[in-house]
């Protein structure tokens, strides 16, 4: 007996959707365009839906894929048709890159002055809306082979423990730490606080055999060494 039942159709955009992935597969990033590469990922958490509008939602929202990455959770979730499962893989994708660009001992650029480091501090925190610390871990060679936040705070303060550098330093085996934190207000001067704070973290550190080589306060337009106790020159940054 013939089954007269009409079969279920396929959605539509599952043939969209296998098609994405192979001109992915056969020619990379650049064969898709910026949506198209959101569009693809999200299908991951979200299997059985048009992720399409989703995908250009986020881009009216955040402007660019970095931006997209770098969003807190909650307004990713704020974007229509987008959940935690989807939040969750992009985060996840985010810090995923992040591992994956960390630098190495073996290929990590010697850092012997904050010229080194001044460009990648300025895009890294240096417009940052609150103010934040971050600790360059480095080893006796003077490679950077760590990098973290290790404090976040408000608009003018942040808190930074000495224990979480010692803790943060020790767990990479650094011999050399640099402490960096930016300034929101956009000043490019070292309080007396900031002083304080570099000579009391570099006591501490001397007890357990790691220099503080330097403390850089950052902006979006500059550098300031508090070793130097002047801006870091802009032609060699």
């Amino acid at each position: 007996m013939k089954d007269d039942q009409p079969r279920p159709r396929r959605p539509h955009y599952a043939g969209h959707r296998s098609r994405l992935k192979e001109r992915f597969r056969s020619s990379g990033r650049k064969a898709l365009a910026d949506y198209e590469l959101l569009e693809l990922l999200l299908g991951y958490a979200i299997p059985r839906r048009d992720t399409k509008p989703i995908a250009k939602a986020l881009l009216e929202k955040f402007v660019t894929i970095q931006a997209v990455l770098d969003a807190p959770l909650d307004q990713l979730e704020e974007v229509s048709g987008l959940g935690p499962h989807a939040s969750t893989l992009i985060a996840l994708f985010r810090a995923g890159v992040s591992r994956y660009l960390e630098p190495s001992p073996e290929t990590a650029p010697v850092i012997s002055g904050p010229e080194d480091v001044a460009a990648f501090l300025r895009s890294a925190i240096g417009g940052c809306p609150k103010e934040q610390f971050m600790l360059l871990c480095l080893n006796a060679a003077g490679r950077l082979v760590h990098s973290r936040i290790i404090a976040e705070g408000t608009v003018d303060a942040a808190h930074v423990y000495p224990r979480e550098v010692l803790r943060t330093a020790m767990n990479c085996n650094a011999t050399a730490v640099i402490l960096v934190h930016n300034h929101p207000s956009g000043a490019l001067a070292a309080s007396e606080q900031d002083r304080n704070l570099t000579n009391r973290i570099g006591e501490i550190c001397s007890q357990v055999g790691i220099a503080l080589h330097d403390h850089l306060i950052v902006t979006r337009s500059g550098v300031y060494s508090i070793r130097l106790q002047s801006p870091v020159n802009p032609e060699k940054a």
